[in-house]
């Protein structure tokens, strides 16, 4: 996990970028078509099934599609209001 230390600026325009980059996720994904490819992305990524497979290369490409997946899922389901409720401290 990334700590901030004392660098409460760094730390605000972080926040802030995070916030902007989550709200943009979510106006892509908000709409019918959206929730319909996350959905969609779900079944192909592996959200809820395993990635074993006998090839080692295979699980590494499988493991690299779940996490796409969960980044954009994150960034979907990320509160905007509590980051920026942290923007204000």
């Amino acid at each position: 996990m990334f700590e901030f230390g004392n660098n409460k600026k760094q730390e605000k325009e972080i926040l802030k970028q995070l916030s902007e980059s989550s709200q943009k996720y979510k106006k892509v994904f908000e709409g019918e078509d959206g929730k319909w490819v996350l959905e969609d992305l779900a079944k192909r990524c592996f959200e809820n099934t395993t990635t074993f497979d006998p090839d080692i290369k295979k699980i590494c490409f499988n493991e690299g599609r779940r996490s796409v997946y969960k980044y954009i899922k994150s960034m979907v389901e990320k509160n905007i209001q509590e980051m920026q409720e942290e923007l204000t401290k």
